[in-house]
């Protein structure tokens, strides 16, 4: 009888180990995942032509790329492109096809693994009809969690014609080696005397405004029009939210995904041992 209750007690012992280590694991897995969200983006155009001469917008634009990027079609493991998208989201989608004011220029659904704001890699966007080397918007986006939800806007509509302006669009970077950037949209008398204009000169050595290069971009089409929509939002998850401009938008949801929590996973000694 002795030694059947040793046999029992070293079982029950064995058994207990195992079911706190598959708890700990489990734990472990999911925390890692605890800022894992689902993102739906739609940015689209204002078909009305009207909006295009409701201000007037600058033409001494300092548009750049920051060095901490991804691309949604190549995100890494901390974001993958999805094909599920969300059920409110989609039919908000839907109707606003439907409508001929407006003219979807990018949607994308992915998953992410948000981090603060400091941190958050800069998500590259292109979208709409492609003319050369550029497409009708480019530029970036930043999803960060911190108390809140932030979305950082840095998105730029160009629309090109046959007159052109003094526009320049920095090419997309295709390289981790990128200089860091300076978050200054616009360039004055006052900047271009600043290292931060100077280093960009460096990064786009092509620029010229004396030679109003930017009509002369090897297989660019001339710009008539470039206007940004630099934002910050703070959002709440499971909302639908509204980034509005004249003349382009941007509707995006983020839903965070949920996991099956720790606690709830209860193991007996039983299953732990087998």
């Amino acid at each position: 009888m002795n030694t059947l209750h040793r046999r029992r007690r070293r079982y029950h012992t064995v058994a207990s180990l195992l079911a706190v280590l598959l708890l700990s694991f489990s734990g472990v897995a999911l925390s890692q995942n605890d800022n894992r969200f689902h993102i739906d983006l739609v940015v689209f155009a204002n078909n009305d032509q009207a909006s295009r001469y409701e201000e007037d917008w600058p033409d001494n634009l300092h548009l750049r790329y920051p060095r901490n990027w991804v691309r949604i079609n190549n995100g890494g493991s901390t974001l993958q492109k999805v094909d599920y998208m969300d059920p409110e989201f989609e039919k908000t989608l839907n109707s606003l096809k439907l409508s001929s004011r407006y003219k979807p220029l990018l949607k994308a659904s992915w998953q992410q693994d948000l981090s603060s704001r400091k941190k958050a890699p800069a998500i590259l966007v292109q979208g709409g009809k492609q003319y050369g080397n550029h497409y009708e918007l480019e530029g970036y986006i930043r999803v960060a969690v911190e108390r809140y939800l932030h979305v950082d806007t840095n998105l730029w509509l160009s629309t090109f014609g046959d007159r052109g302006g003094n526009f320049y669009l920095p090419k997309q970077p295709l390289s981790f080696n990128e200089p860091e950037e300076e978050e200054t949209s616009f360039v004055d008398e006052e900047f271009e005397s600043s290292p931060e204009y100077a280093e960009f000169l460096r990064q786009n050595p092509g620029y010229s405004p004396q030679t109003n290069q930017a009509q002369t971009q090897s297989n660019d089409y001339p710009i008539d029009q470039i206007v940004v929509m630099k934002q910050q939002r703070r959002m709440r998850s499971d909302e639908l939210h509204f980034i509005d401009h004249p003349r382009f938008g941007v509707i995006i949801k983020i839903t965070k995904i949920k996991e099956i929590p720790a606690s709830s996973i209860e193991p007996t000694a039983e299953n732990a041992a087998q």
